[in-house]
């Protein structure tokens, strides 16, 4: 066989070599396919496409009232977010960051940059957080007009700012603050109380709600602007008041956590308690509301407006998820021993 029958020869097997290989793939590619019929189970990709396809060119603004890694705000987004995944609706996110920014010119501002985004975008509906977006920027701007609005985590009460409307409805955020005081109410000497929170226009209506509707007036305000005040204040209450509530450490200038555990964890004498699941390391009980159900309850709502529900016809609600933490590094500080009632129900923090 002379050198061009060799190559000839040599050409025709890895011909034959090429058509098996493209005749197994052809199989296999058969095989995938019969897999994939309409008999079977239908394929997650195939799910997220026709979820994306039901909302597609659907627009929502989520306006946040304060800044990302404020955990109360973080946990709304993350209930947001989640509640819109796959969906196809486009999200756009503002921020107002009122909650490091107290001062009303700033809120006031912040409000007009946020309306002509808006108005830009064009969104089907607006979902706006807190009550600062409520004071700035619906109230004023978006109440009464035919753009939807879904509110939460407004404070107790929704009434103030004329909710709800023809395009106006929302969650309302309540703390569980009987529930927590009874459950402080066995360690403490006595009954009274005092309220430690950072000083802001929200602090103080939540602080104005709660001497209201459960302590008659008894209950001890402790306004602080920075952390060394918190420190002095912290001080001050362990010998003065039999529990002291503690309400919100965003916003107090100069917080830092570890130093702010540490520092409790040395010089505390009396039982804590808070509303905000993250203020676990530094509170000993906690029934926390859940900042997710809000989020998750706003965008689902959205959705449910834009598939035509009309907004008068969706009733302001409340938050119902709650969650028991027990801080164990306090409460063995204390020399205090937790019922085995209270712990069977409880999430715990420390050792």
């Amino acid at each position: 066989m002379n050198t061009t029958q060799k190559r000839h020869t040599s050409s025709n097997i890895t011909v034959k070599k090429l058509i098996l290989v493209f005749s197994f793939l052809t199989l296999i590619m058969l095989i995938l396919a019969a897999c994939g019929s309409p008999e079977s189970s239908e394929p997650a990709t195939d799910t997220t496409s026709s979820e994306q396809a039901e909302y597609a060119g659907k627009k929502i603004v989520w306006v946040d009232s304060y800044h990302q890694g404020y955990a109360w705000s973080d946990g709304i987004e993350s209930g947001v977010m989640e509640a819109l995944a796959d969906t196809g609706a486009e999200v756009k996110v503002i921020r107002m960051d009122t909650k490091r920014n107290t001062d009303t010119a700033f809120g006031e501002q912040a409000a007009m940059d946020a309306k002509t985004e808006i108005e830009a975008f064009e969104p089907d509906v607006v979902i706006a957080c807190d009550d600062n977006a409520q004071t700035y920027l619906v109230a004023p701007y978006l109440k009464d007009t035919d753009l939807p609005v879904v509110f939460c985590g407004v404070n107790w009460d929704a009434s103030p700012y004329g909710y709800p409307t023809d395009n106006v409805t929302g969650m309302v955020e309540i703390d569980l603050v009987q529930q927590m005081v009874d459950l402080l109410k066995p360690y403490a000497e006595g009954e009274s109380i005092a309220y430690l929170t950072g000083d802001s226009n929200t602090e103080h209506k939540v602080f104005d709600t709660y001497n209201e509707r459960f302590f008659d007036g008894q209950l001890q305000p402790a306004f602080v602007e920075d952390f060394e005040a918190f420190k002095s204040e912290y001080t001050r209450l362990q010998d003065e008041v039999d529990i002291v509530y503690f309400g919100n450490n965003a916003g107090i200038e100069g917080w830092d956590d570890a130093a702010a555990e540490a520092f409790i964890l040395e010089n505390t004498k009396v039982p804590s308690g808070s509303s905000s699941d993250w203020m676990s390391p530094f509170t000993m009980l906690i029934v926390g509301k859940s900042a997710v159900e809000q989020g998750e309850w706003a965008a689902e709502t959205a959705l449910s407006i834009i598939d035509d529900t009309s907004v008068s016809d969706i009733s302001i609600t409340e938050n119902k998820e709650s969650t028991l933490i027990i801080n164990l590094n306090l409460a063995d500080k204390m020399g205090l021993v937790i019922e085995p009632s209270v712990l069977r129900h409880a999430e715990v923090y420390g050792e």
